[in-house]
């Protein structure tokens, strides 16, 4: 699996993806927002954060995110939440 700076992506199936961010731990406020953000984007279906570990769940609808303008909208609202996020290397996890 892919691993940038402070973010892992833990473990991927179409649909599902469980990412480890170390910028959320302990920081409620942070994981708020990119609990709004997230939901707010076109396409996420799902956000579970769990503030202890890191740990984020974000379920999606897997035939609209190979959508362009869906996959776009995602990758622009990950890079705002996370600017070192090379969102590039994750567009083709979207096509899958």
């Amino acid at each position: 699996m892919l691993s940038f700076p402070g973010i892992k992506i833990m473990h991927f199936l179409p649909g599902r993806v469980r990412l480890k961010v170390e910028k959320i731990k302990n920081d409620i406020t942070f994981a708020k927002k990119v609990e709004t953000e997230l939901l707010n984007t076109l396409c996420i279906t799902g956000v579970e954060i769990n503030v202890l570990t890191g740990s984020v769940l974000v379920k999606y609808d897997k035939c609209a995110i190979k959508d362009t303008k869906n996959s776009n909208h995602l990758l622009v609202t990950l890079k705002k939440l996370f600017p070192d996020l090379d969102t590039e290397k994750l567009r083709p996890y979207l096509d899958e």
